[in-house]
């Protein structure tokens, strides 16, 4: 009886053995899948940033604005994921999402996405829009505020300067959690 009972676990310890290559091999295909699912994260979280500058920048006052337009430019890279913004409202007035391959002059952006450094120079010709976009260097060009993932962490850069020279102000809290690319210190 002891030895069947001994011979049984060495039995089911051989087979665990020959099946690890096999579950080593299933767990490597997955890890792309496990990996990829950290994109939406991290859009989750810049679309939480988008709607709360609403609350840390202030606008010059638009008497005529029927909705608080926030603009894409470019590719999307939120997709769905920011949809549920239009229910929240800004400045009392109703969040309206607006994607846009290009910027004409009709379009009234508050905040304006940028996918790509190459559509910055046509958006800063506007006034009293901020211009958000991804990386540090997006600070560093003339952008307002860049998104910079470190170390699996979104970061801010805010080029301060370009904040001021759109009429829009920043609020010292928000500062304080930025990176200031360009200008010093905060109103």
């Amino acid at each position: 009886m002891y030895l069947h009972g001994f011979l049984q676990q060495r039995q089911n310890r051989t087979m665990n053995i020959t099946k690890l290559p096999l579950f080593l091999l299933g767990s490597l295909l997955f890890l792309p899948t496990l990996h990829a699912d950290e994109a939406p994260v991290e859009y989750k979280i810049k679309a939480g940033y988008l709607y709360n500058f609403t609350k840390f920048i202030t606008w010059p006052s638009d008497d005529n604005a029927k909705t608080f337009n926030l603009c894409l430019l470019g590719d999307d890279p939120f997709g769905d994921l920011i949809n549920p913004i239009e229910q929240r409202n800004a400045l009392g007035l109703p969040i309206k999402l607006i994607r846009l391959d290009r910027l004409t002059g009709q379009a009234r952006c508050h905040i304006v996405y940028i996918s790509s450094l190459k559509n910055l120079p046509s958006v800063n010709a506007f006034t009293a829009t901020l211009t958000v976009g991804e990386g540090k260097e997006f600070a560093e060009q003339g952008g307002m505020i860049g998104f910079e993932n470190k170390e699996g962490r979104i970061k801010l850069q805010v080029n301060l300067q370009a904040i001021k020279k759109n009429s829009l102000k920043i609020s010292a809290k928000l500062l304080e959690v930025s990176e200031i690319i360009g200008g010093e210190g905060h109103d």
